[in-house]
C-alpha cells in the first residue's frame, strides 16, 4: 500500500508539472515493447524466406513488404525513443524545479528553532539529495509497464513453443532480482546513516571556498587541518560504502550467470531442432531473440521494481521534513495596521532542547512614540524578547499583546509587516542594491527616493560613492565583476538603511552599531533620533553611551527584568545599570588618558 501511495503521489506531481509530457511518456512506454515484438516476428519471416531459395523467387513481393515493414517499424521505434528522450529531459527539468521549490518553501516556512536542530538539517539535506531521484519513480513505473508487456509477449510465445523455456528463464532470474532488491535497500539505508558525515564534508568544502573565511584560514594556516578532516570523514564513509558495493557486485554478478547459462542451453536446444527439421532458421532467430528479450524484460522489471522501492523510501524521506511541525502556527485572522501599544504579560521561554529559561516571568508595557533600550550582558534575553514579539518563536507561558490583542490573533504577515527590524547578525544579499531594498519592502511606490533617504539616514555616503551603476550595482563580486565589496561596518550600515527603508509603525534595532567606528556610530544615532520621532522604537546596545536615544531603559539579567526606568533614575540607584555605566565610563577615561 505504501508503494502504491508513493506511486500515486509521484504521478500526481508529474501530472501537475506537465500533463503533456506525462501522456507522451506513457504512450512511449507502452508502444516501444510492442514494436520490438513485432520486429522479432517480421524478422523471423524474412529469414525463413531468405533461407529457402525456391520460396524467395515466388514470394519476392512478400519479402519486399516484410523488408519495408521492418524499416518502418525500426524508424518508428527510433523516432519514439528520441521523442521519449526529449520528453524525459524536459519533464525532469520541470519536476526538479518543482521539487526544489517545494524544499525551499518548507525551509522558508520552518520555525526558526529548527535551524539549530541537527536532525532537521540531516533531513533537509537528505530531501534535497533525494529530490533528484524522486522523479524517476514515474519513469520506473513506465519501464515496469514496458517490461510487463515485453515479458508477457516473449513469455507466452516461448511457452507455446516449449513452456520449459519461459519457466526456466523466469526461475533463473529470481535470485539475482531478490539480491538486487536487498542491496538496494541496504545501500540506501547506509546513505541515510552517512548524511551527517556528508553534511560535515559539505560544510568543510563551503568554508574552504568561501571568501568570508579566506583571511582566517590563511592567518592560522588552517587549510591543511581542514583538508585532513575532510579526508578523514570521506575515507570512513567510502570504506563502508566500498564494502557493501563490493559484496553487491560479487553476489549479483554470480547470480546473473544463471540466466545466461539458461539462454545458452535454449540456444543449443533450438539449434538441434533446426538440424532435425523440427524448426526453421527463422524460428531459431525468433526464439533466441524472444528468450533474450524475456531475460531483458525480467531484468528490467526487477530493476524497475527495485528502483520504485528505492525511490519510495526516498519519497518517504522527502516527505519526512513535514514531520517537523511548526510550533508557531498562523491561525490569526486580524490584520495589524499600526502598533499603538505592546505588553509582555508573565512571559517565560526556554529554547527547545534546553531546560534553562531564557526568559522568566517578564512583564513590561510599551506605548506609541516611546523609545525603549534593552540593556544587559550577552545571553540576558534581549534578542529573545525581539524574537517572541515578532513570533519567530512563541513563549512557553504568558501572553504578548499588541493594541490589547493577543499577537496570535493577528496574521503572521500583518504582524511582521508592522515592524522594521535590524538583527545584530543581519547581512546583505549578493544582488543589486535595488533588489536588496526591494526585498526589504516591495510595496514602496518610489524605490529610488525611499532608498536615497534611507542611505543618507544610515550614513552610507561611502557606499554610494563606490556604486558606479547606482542602485543597479551588485553587492559583492560573486556574480558580477564590477560589483562592490563592503567592509563589516559598511555591510551593517547598508543593512540598517534597508531597515529604515521599510515602512513601519514600530522600529526594532538589535545592536545596530556593533561594527561601526565611533564617528559613524554617533552620526547614525543622531539620525535615528530624528528619524524615529513619534515612532515606537526598541533597541539593544552594549554601549551605554548610545542610550541617550531612549526615553526608558529596561535592564535584563539571566532572563529577568531587574531594572526599569529613565537613565537618570537608574544612575541614581547603585544597581546593575549604574555599575555597567560606571565601568564603561572608567574604561573610556582610562583608554583616552593613555
Amino acid at each position: 500500500m505504501n508503494l502504491l501511495h508513493s506511486f500515486v503521489w509521484c504521478l500526481s506531481l508529474s501530472w501537475k508539472a506537465s500533463k503533456f509530457y506525462t501522456i507522451l511518456r506513457i504512450i512511449a512506454g507502452i508502444t516501444t515493447p510492442l514494436i520490438v515484438i513485432a520486429l522479432a516476428f517480421t524478422g523471423k519471416h524474412v529469414i525463413d524466406l531468405l533461407a529457402d531459395q525456391g520460396i524467395f523467387a515466388q514470394e519476392v513481393k512478400t519479402l519486399v513488404v516484410l523488408l519495408v515493414g521492418l524499416f518502418a517499424l525500426a524508424v518508428t521505434r527510433t523516432l519514439i525513443q528520441r521523442a521519449d528522450q526529449y520528453c524525459q529531459a524536459m519533464h525532469e527539468d520541470i519536476l526538479n524545479g518543482k521539487l526544489s521549490l517545494i524544499i525551499m518553501e518548507r525551509a522558508l516556512s520552518a520555525d526558526l528553532e529548527y535551524f539549530d536542530n541537527p536532525a532537521y538539517h540531516d533531513k533537509l539535506m537528505a530531501a534535497n539529495s533525494d529530490s533528484y531521484g524522486i522523479v524517476y519513480i514515474i519513469w520506473n513505473a513506465m519501464s515496469t509497464m514496458s517490461a510487463i508487456i515485453s515479458f508477457a509477449g516473449a513469455f507466452f510465445v516461448l511457452w507455446y513453443v516449449n513452456f520449459i523455456y519461459g519457466l526456466v528463464i523466469l526461475v533463473a532470474a529470481i535470485p539475482s532480482s531478490i539480491m538486487a532488491a536487498h542491496y538496494t535497500k541496504m545501500l540506501y539505508m547506509l546513505n541515510l546513516d552517512q548524511i551527517n558525515g556528508q553534511r560535515q564534508m559539505g560544510y568543510i568544502q563551503s568554508v574552504a571556498t568561501d571568501r568570508f573565511y579566506a583571511q582566517d584560514l590563511r592567518l592560522y594556516n588552517a587549510g591543511g587541518r581542514f583538508k585532513e578532516k575532510y579526508q578523514r570523514i570521506w575515507k570512513e564513509l567510502f570504506v563502508n560504502r566500498r564494502s557493501a558495493t563490493r559484496r553487491r557486485a560479487l553476489f549479483i554478478g554470480m547470480l546473473e550467470c544463471l540466466p545466461e547459462a539458461v539462454l545458452a542451453w535454449i540456444s543449443i536446444d533450438i539449434a538441434l531442432n533446426v538440424l532435425d527439421g523440427q524448426a526453421t532458421v527463422g524460428d531459431y532467430s525468433l526464439y533466441i531473440g524472444l528468450a533474450g528479450q524475456l531475460w531483458s524484460a525480467i531484468s528490467m522489471l526487477s530493476s524497475s521494481i527495485v528502483n520504485i522501492y528505492d525511490n519510495q523510501m526516498k519519497i518517504e524521506n522527502f516527505k519526512a521534513i513535514e514531520n517537523f511541525k511548526n510550533r508557531v502556527e498562523d491561525h490569526g485572522t486580524k490584520q495589524l495596521q499600526e502598533v499603538e501599544s505592546i505588553s509582555f504579560e508573565d512571559i517565560s521561554f526556554a529554547y527547545p532542547g534546553t531546560e534553562q529559561m531564557a526568559l522568566n516571568k517578564i512583564n513590561f508595557y510599551l506605548y506609541k512614540g516611546e523609545k525603549v533600550a534593552l540593556v544587559g550582558l550577552n545571553g540576558s534575553g534581549k534578542s529573545t524578547l525581539i524574537k517572541l514579539l515578532l513570533r519567530l518563536c512563541d513563549p512557553n507561558d504568558g501572553i504578548i499583546r499588541i493594541n490589547g490583542i493577543d499577537v496570535k490573533e493577528y496574521t503572521l504577515v500583518s504582524l511582521r509587516a508592522a515592524f522594521s527590524c535590524y538583527f545584530q547578525d543581519m547581512w546583505n544579499y549578493s544582488f543589486t542594491l535595488r533588489e536588496n531594498f526591494a526585498l526589504a519592502d516591495e510595496t514602496c511606490a518610489d524605490l529610488e527616493k525611499g532608498a536615497k533617504i534611507a542611505l543618507n539616514a544610515a550614513d552610507c555616503n561611502d557606499i554610494i560613492e563606490k556604486c558606479i551603476k547606482g542602485l543597479d550595482t551588485n553587492i559583492t563580486r560573486i556574480f558580477e565583476p564590477d560589483g562592490i565589496e563592503l567592509s563589516g561596518g559598511q555591510h551593517q550600515k547598508l543593512a540598517l538603511a534597508r531597515t529604515l527603508y521599510r515602512r513601519h509603525s514600530a522600529l526594532i534595532l538589535d545592536e545596530p552599531s556593533s561594527n561601526l567606528d565611533p564617528k559613524a556610530e554617533h552620526d547614525i544615532f543622531e539620525a535615528l533620533k530624528e528619524y524615529s520621532q513619534d515612532k515606537m522604537t526598541i533597541f539593544t546596545s552594549h554601549r551605554l553611551s548610545n542610550v541617550f536615544l531612549a526615553d526608558r531603559i529596561i535592564v535584563l539579567e539571566n532572563g529577568c527584568i531587574i531594572e526599569d526606568g529613565t537613565q537618570k533614575e537608574l544612575l541614581a540607584n547603585p544597581h546593575r545599570y549604574a555599575e555597567l555605566y560606571k565601568y564603561q565610563q572608567e574604561k573610556y577615561i582610562e583608554n583616552t588618558s593613555e
